[in-house]
């Protein structure tokens, strides 16, 4: 377990302590040091936990997720694709739990530090818990805009290769899969900070100076969770367009070989009476048999050709 204090004040008391990777044990001991709850401590140990909200008689708990920068563009799966943040906040101090470290946090904890001393002696300590909390959500939040940006970025992409004839063909499984693991994961995203929005209104407190700070926090949650709709509407019209051509390829083949089926029929027809080779068939005898049924057979096939010529059969 690595433990550090982010921030500390003694008039009045005040702290920060951010504590990484810490084992059962560790945890019970911070449990009786902070007079936490055992069933936050266990959703805490809970690595695939959805953002949360309870209240307590003596402190509050919250669990936030953040975009993991580590994870690959096939990540599918919650636990994939984000890292839980378990927060424990009550009088006097704030509490920041999570399994590995975390390039924004690590970011704000630098700013706090650097820029946030000055101002904290100057604020009061639920002013100063209610800034740092806020500061933590909208970092958390802003975790998912570069991530997102790739993802529309990619969609985009796929949007204006989709009807362009230039490019080589690709494979269409491996299209259809990207796509559908981007929907995933924007799917996943929206359920995530649809979940934080009821996270964050549960934290707002219903009075006092610090509300307007949750009250931006809100805002920005609301406008990323537009966002998303957005791109996830795009994507499901991606993978209907890719549906649709498929349809269409699927169709354009079967023209083809209906086409083909039309000429070779009539002709499979002719042969196959000629090829019954009854003894009473008297073109079998004749001299100009043979090219008399090969001629006839050439005029039904330029009479099929002209008959699908003049109705546009042949044309793309």
């Amino acid at each position: 377990m690595t433990t550090q204090t982010v921030l500390q004040r003694s008039d009045p008391a005040f702290v920060w302590e951010d504590v990484v990777e810490p084992t059962e044990e560790e945890l019970g001991q911070l449990a009786q040091r902070y007079g936490l709850e055992p069933t936050s401590v266990n959703d805490c140990l809970d690595p695939e936990h959805l953002p949360k909200f309870e209240q307590f008689e003596r402190y509050a708990f919250a669990i936030i997720r953040a975009f993991d920068d580590r994870s690959t563009p096939s990540c599918s799966t919650v636990q994939e694709l984000t890292r839980k943040i378990a927060i424990f906040y009550g009088q006097g101090f704030l509490l920041t739990v999570h399994r590995r470290e975390q390039a924004w946090l690590t970011a704000l904890q630098d700013k706090i530090r650097n820029e946030t001393k000055s101002k904290a002696a100057k604020q009061g300590r639920d002013a100063l818990q209610a800034s740092l909390l806020t500061q933590i959500l909208n970092a958390a939040l802003d975790s998912y805009l570069h991530p997102l940006e790739v993802v529309e970025a990619r969609i985009d992409a796929f949007e204006e290769s989709v009807f362009s004839r230039d490019r080589a063909k690709p494979s269409f499984k491996a299209d259809l899969r990207e796509i559908h693991v981007l929907k995933r994961q924007v799917t996943l995203i929206k359920r995530l900070l649809w979940r934080t929005v009821d996270v964050v209104q549960r934290m707002t407190p219903l009075s006092g100076q610090s509300v307007s700070l949750f009250r931006d926090v809100q805002e920005n949650l609301e406008s990323f969770h537009f966002y998303v709709d957005e791109m996830l509407d795009d994507a499901n019209t991606l993978l209907t367009i890719q549906l649709s051509l498929a349809s269409h390829r699927t169709g354009e083949v079967m023209r083809v070989l209906t086409v083909f089926s039309v000429f070779f029929l009539p002709l499979t027809f002719i042969v196959g009476v000629y090829g019954m080779n009854f003894d009473f068939m008297p073109e079998l005898h004749s001299r100009w048999g043979y090219p008399a049924v090969l001629g006839a057979m050439g005029l039904l096939t330029l009479a099929i050709y002209l008959w699908f010529r003049r109705n546009g059969w042949l044309r793309e």
